[in-house]
């Protein structure tokens, strides 16, 4: 059953043009090879959130600004390039065969998820605070 809908929560599909220029940037640098199958809005009275899902599963959240939030590459890894240097370098050295499937990041923490569905949670200051098997 769906949650019951209010005035002030309106998600809707949206043309890719109509995303922030900085969101449509972060998608062209780091996913020039996938295809946008739909790009979501979900504008309510306190903020507004835009969802891009690719072809290939992939899903990308960014705030209202067009600032990404959390990248979900179900089925590949999650480009090397936006992975903060000490996250990157804790994985391969704690978890060599492990690939970075989802990247998101909060006010004041960086959630990751590992092949296999191991979960790992940094503080701003990439310090490893939670590991969740």
């Amino acid at each position: 059953i769906a949650a019951p809908r209010t005035l002030f929560d309106d998600e809707r599909a949206i043309k890719y043009s109509e995303l922030p220029a900085t969101a449509q940037e972060f998608i062209a640098e780091h996913f020039d090879k996938e295809q946008v199958s739909y790009t979501m809005l979900e504008d309510d009275i306190l903020r507004k959130e835009y969802k891009v899902v690719m072809s290939n599963g992939t899903k990308i959240e960014f705030d209202g600004d067009g600032a990404w939030n959390q990248v979900d590459c179900r089925y590949t890894s999650v480009p090397t390039a936006i992975v903060p240097a000490k996250i990157a370098e804790y994985v391969t050295k704690n978890y060599p065969e492990a690939k970075i499937t989802e990247l998101k990041r909060e006010f004041h923490e960086w959630e990751v998820q590992l092949t296999g569905g191991l979960e790992l949670t940094f503080n701003r200051d990439f310090k490893l605070t939670d590991i969740d098997d």
